[in-house]
């Protein structure tokens, strides 16, 4: 955003003069929304009091692992009040989910996350609310001025033609008229046209900035103005565009450095997918993800770099300074485990893959510890089984999840075999071990933790692919290649020409010659260093 990088360029100024006698810079003063985000179910993920439901005082009981780790922002899904498991019906937006503790829970959340220096992130699903939300039961009761709230139609309107990508019928019959409801009937969308709604939007965001609250990830972001939702509109998916721009810049005039991030769930449409950066800081980058998830297991990927130099080559085009946020599996996606049938050397390799890469990447919570999860297909048991309790190997690990059905169990059991994370903690070779690693390395290397340059590398062949990642600001200057070897075997001796600051579960990086199979190796070729 404009005034956003006005924000950076004067904090910038300020921070080199009051550290100029210092000769150091910091970094996170100039980029206060860069960072690793971390996603968390909170129903599965730590539970303080042993009812068997994740909470906010198990966050915060937790928040030293996800320190240690390496995380610097937490993105919580939906934690209002909602008469679903999973939360994305809203019943009311201005408190919280009993069943997640107290509105005052969630505040020392927020602090003791502060004093971390862990942002945090909430997920505000504005594009529809809950039928059980006051909004729309007093449309349901008469009321006009709510009524207006939602895309109510005459029953007596033919929709037979009026479907939604999903191939169904997106618009439900009340005794008032037909309401649009592209995800369920229990969830009406609401009428983006209507400038009330939108101030109810922005009055809902200011109200957890107040809160200490420093970013949003908004549900659902390319549905605002939906196919087949307006009947009487003319318009077209960059109407959401417009609308974000307009969402954001009011964010900025009220509160500075809140990060705002948009699903725009699009794997293949890269160039739609970048046109969203005009309207957001991060439109969250499922076409990298998908690359990541296409690669991963593969032992040739000769258009890995070609294809992400050409993603990243259609953002810079609307936004130059844009913020990638690439991750690998998110919680409407089967777990990698599952993909990857728990080819653990795969698994690290998808983590380097995406933690080497520009932007705030963001870490579905248990991936880190290889836990298994995939859709369960009903009748009424779905996506539960991608967002399985958390296995902490402690009384925080929860539980909710108690019922009968044979799926169900079955998903469950899977995890049976993976360690916990205490288990892992202690396991040197473990995956979370290398995630604390790559984590470590990019945090403290300013050529990976910020900026979006990304040029192929010049060596690349069907099994190495590589590319350079560099940042200048001043005299700090560094450049850093970066090579993956996907194949099964050690790579052919290479002149690395420079200092190596990482390779794949090593310590000693005297007299490294080779890529060793399923790897990745980090060389610092700044000007000036050791054989560069």
């Amino acid at each position: 955003m404009i005034k956003k990088w006005m924000i950076i360029i004067v904090t910038l100024l300020t921070v080199i003069t009051l550290t100029a006698c210092n000769n150091k810079i910091n970094w996170e003063a100039i980029n206060p929304e860069n960072g690793v985000y971390y996603e968390i179910f909170v129903r599965s993920f730590s539970d303080s009091d042993e009812d068997g439901i994740g909470d906010f005082n198990g966050i915060t009981e937790k928040l030293s692992y996800l320190h240690e780790l390496g995380i610097t922002g937490l993105w919580l899904m939906p934690i209002h009040p909602s008469s679903s498991y999973h939360g994305y019906d809203v019943e009311d937006y201005y408190d919280v989910n009993e069943d997640y503790g107290t509105m005052d829970d969630f505040e020392n959340l927020v602090k003791e996350a502060n004093k971390l220096g862990m942002r945090i992130m909430l997920d505000m699903v504005f594009n529809h609310t809950s039928n059980q939300h006051p909004w729309f039961i007093a449309a349901l009761n008469g009321d006009t001025y709510y009524q207006e709230y939602y895309n109510f139609i005459p029953n007596t309107t033919d929709t037979s033609k009026m479907l939604g990508s999903w191939n169904q019928n997106i618009w439900h019959t009340t005794d008032i008229g037909k309401y649009c409801g592209y995800f369920s009937h229990t969830m009406p969308d609401v009428n983006m046209y209507n400038d009330d709604v939108k101030n109810e939007i922005i009055n809902i965001s200011k109200f957890w900035i107040d809160k200490g609250v420093k970013g949003f990830r908004l549900d659902a972001a390319h549905h605002f103005y939906g196919t087949n939702e307006y009947p009487s509109e003319a318009y077209d998916y960059f109407d959401n565009v417009l609308y974000l721009r307009e969402y954001s810049d009011a964010i900025d005039a009220y509160a500075k450095n809140i990060f705002i991030i948009g699903e725009i769930y699009e794997e293949s449409l890269y160039q739609v997918v970048g046109e969203y950066f005009i309207g957001l800081d991060s439109a969250i980058d499922f076409p990298i993800a998908a690359r990541i998830r296409s690669s991963f297991m593969n032992n040739v990927n000769r258009g890995y770099v070609t294809n992400l130099s050409a993603i990243y080559s259609s953002y810079r085009k609307n936004d130059a300074n844009f913020i990638s946020t690439p991750f690998i599996v998110n919680h409407d996606m089967d777990r990698l485990a599952s993909i990857a049938y728990g080819d653990v050397t795969g698994l690290k390799l998808a983590a380097e893959m995406l933690l080497v890469l520009p932007g705030n990447p963001i870490i579905y919570y248990g991936e880190e510890i290889g836990m298994y999860g995939y859709k369960a297909n009903g009748p009424d048991i779905w996506d539960e089984t991608r967002r399985l309790p958390f296995l902490w190997g402690d009384s925080n690990t929860t539980d909710w999840l108690t019922s009968g059905h044979a799926t169900l169990f079955a998903v469950n059991a899977q995890n049976d075999n993976v360690y916990s994370a205490k288990e892992q903690l202690i396991n040197p070779d473990s995956l979370l071990n290398l995630y604390k690693s790559i984590l470590t390395v990019r945090n403290n290397n300013i050529a990976l933790k910020y900026g979006n340059s990304f040029v192929a590398y010049e060596g690349n062949t069907g099994s190495l692919q590589g590319f350079y990642r560099e940042y200048k600001f001043g005299e700090y200057h560094q450049k850093l290649l970066i090579i993956h070897n996907f194949a099964s075997i050690e790579s052919a001796e290479i002149n690395f020409g420079g200092t190596i600051i990482y390779l794949s579960n090593v310590t000693d990086f005297s007299n490294i010659t080779k890529i060793p199979a399923k790897s990745t190796i980090i060389i610092d070729v700044t000007e000036g260093t050791p054989n560069a």
